[in-house]
Order: C-alpha cells, then sequence, then structure tokens
C-alpha cells in the first residue's frame, strides 16, 4: 500500500503548497518572523543565512515540502531534523529578555506567520477558498505545529480566532526593533552586490502581503506603483499558469507525489 504520508491526499495545505508561485510570499513569511524581536534576536545570534542565504533558503523549502509531500517516513524525519536544529538555540534579546527557539509561543506565531501570509498570497492569486476549506488548512496547520511541540489548548481555534490572534501580537508582542530591522534589512537585501531596483518587483510583492505597521517599520514603500505592480504580477501568473509546464508551475516535491497518487 502507498504511504500518503501525515496528510490525507487532498489536503488544502497539498493543494497550496505545490504552486511554485507560492515562493513569492516567502520574503513577508519572514519578515513577519523577525519582526517578533525574540525570533529576530534567535536568527540574529543563530542563523548562517547572511554567509549563505540561497542554501539556507534551499534547506529551509525543502524541509517544509518534505513534511507537506514526503510519506510518513520522510516527512518525520524532517520534523525531527527541525526540532534538532532548533534545541540548542537559546540566548537572550537586546532588551535583555531570555529566549528559547522551542519556546511553544514562538513557534505559534512562525506558523501564524506561515498559514496566513500562504492563504492570502494564494487566495490573491487563485481566488477564495470555502470557509470550510480555510478552516481545514488551519486545522493542518495546528497538527503541523504540534508535531513541533506546540501544546493544543495554545491554538487559537479558528481561523477567525487566528486572524485576531495576529492582531493582537501585532499590537503587544511584534513591534521591530533594531535587531528585528537589521535582520529584516538583510533578508529583503540578501546579496548586497544586486541593484536596489533589481529587488523592487518583490519588494511590491511583500509590502503587499504586510500589514501596515510592519510595511512601515522595514522601510517597505506600498504606494500607487507597488499596488500596480503587485496587481500586475497577480494577474500575470493568474493567466500564465494553465499555460505553462507543471515543470515550471508546481514544485518537485509535488510532481512526484501526485505522480505516485495518480489514478491508475
Amino acid at each position: 500500500m502507498r504511504d500518503p504520508g501525515i496528510l490525507a491526499v487532498d489536503s488544502v495545505a497539498r493543494r497550496i503548497n505545490r504552486e511554485s508561485f507560492l515562493l513569492l510570499g516567502g520574503t513577508a513569511a519572514l519578515l513577519m518572523q523577525v519582526a517578533h524581536p525574540l525570533v529576530a534576536a534567535g536568527v540574529d545570534q543563530h542563523s548562517d543565512f547572511r554567509r549563505a542565504p540561497l542554501p539556507r533558503l534551499i534547506r529551509t523549502v525543502d524541509s517544509t515540502l518534505a513534511i507537506v509531500f514526503g510519506d510518513r517516513a520522510r516527512a518525520d524525519r524532517a520534523l525531527r531534523r527541525i526540532d534538532r536544529v532548533h534545541a540548542h538555540i537559546r540566548g537572550k534579546a537586546q532588551d535583555g529578555r531570555a529566549y528559547v527557539a522551542r519556546d511553544p509561543r514562538l513557534m505559534l506565531w512562525v506558523q501564524t506567520t506561515l498559514v496566513l501570509t500562504s492563504l492570502r498570497w494564494y487566495e490573491m492569486v487563485m481566488g477564495p477558498f470555502s470557509d470550510r476549506e480555510r478552516e481545514s488548512y488551519w486545522e493542518e496547520g495546528k497538527f503541523f505545529a504540534g508535531e513541533l511541540g506546540v501544546p493544543h489548548d495554545l491554538f487559537p481555534s479558528t481561523l477567525a480566532d487566528l486572524i485576531r490572534y495576529e492582531k493582537l501580537m501585532l499590537r503587544t508582542e511584534v513591534v521591530p526593533d533594531a535587531t528585528a530591522i537589521g535582520v529584516a534589512r538583510d533578508v529583503i537585501r540578501p546579496f548586497g552586490w544586486l541593484p536596489n531596483l533589481a529587488y523592487w518587483p518583490n519588494d511590491a510583492i511583500t509590502a503587499g502581503l504586510l500589514p501596515d505597521s510592519l510595511r512601515s517599520a522595514f522601510g517597505l514603500r506600498f504606494g500607487p506603483a507597488e499596488r500596480r505592480c503587485l496587481r500586475a504580477v497577480t494577474v500575470a501568473v493568474r493567466a500564465a499558469r494553465p499555460a505553462l509546464p507543471r515543470w515550471i508551475t508546481v514544485v518537485p516535491q509535488a510532481r512526484r507525489y501526485e505522480e505516485a497518487f495518480a489514478p491508475r
């Protein structure tokens, strides 16, 4: 019997994460994560993303897609690998607060950014899900975070509760300090030798997916030109996707999974 992995074959997470265009929303999710001063401190003090941004990105994407599209053993290995990486990450933030990467509250915030950014960007391009599908996506997100140690009673119950939690966090805890702003600057400009103009389309997409408070904190503009760019990219991706070959529009992990579970 074929092993479908840790999710249902037709899960919403697989429908979303199969799409290559989803990677265009990655910068916004990362910025929302490091906007939390304790997350930013951990990244600043322990991550190698400044030295090797591309390999770091590839490892992160590979681990995520292994969890979503791998068989049970591969998904479990990816989850344990993420847990091992975080096991020894601890320190103090700029304001003296201690942090540990395994703190369930920090893991919940990271999972929140991934779920909501992915959902918003996917729906901008592909159109809205039903309420049931959106709730299913959050249930799947809770499952992933639970596998990494977030206790059930910490999760917002529904997607509406999750959005309220996000708004509360942005008012109270997710207020970028100097470390967060410095880390964000390096996330936005991973290759300093590239001119700013080369980053502008990604800046526009990122700004469109961020809340106003974080756009301002990170110095990202979202004026008329950026809004037009985001709209043009959204329309172009939506229009081109059906005509492009699957090796462009669907990530390799999803193509292999779908070939294995295609009707025979």
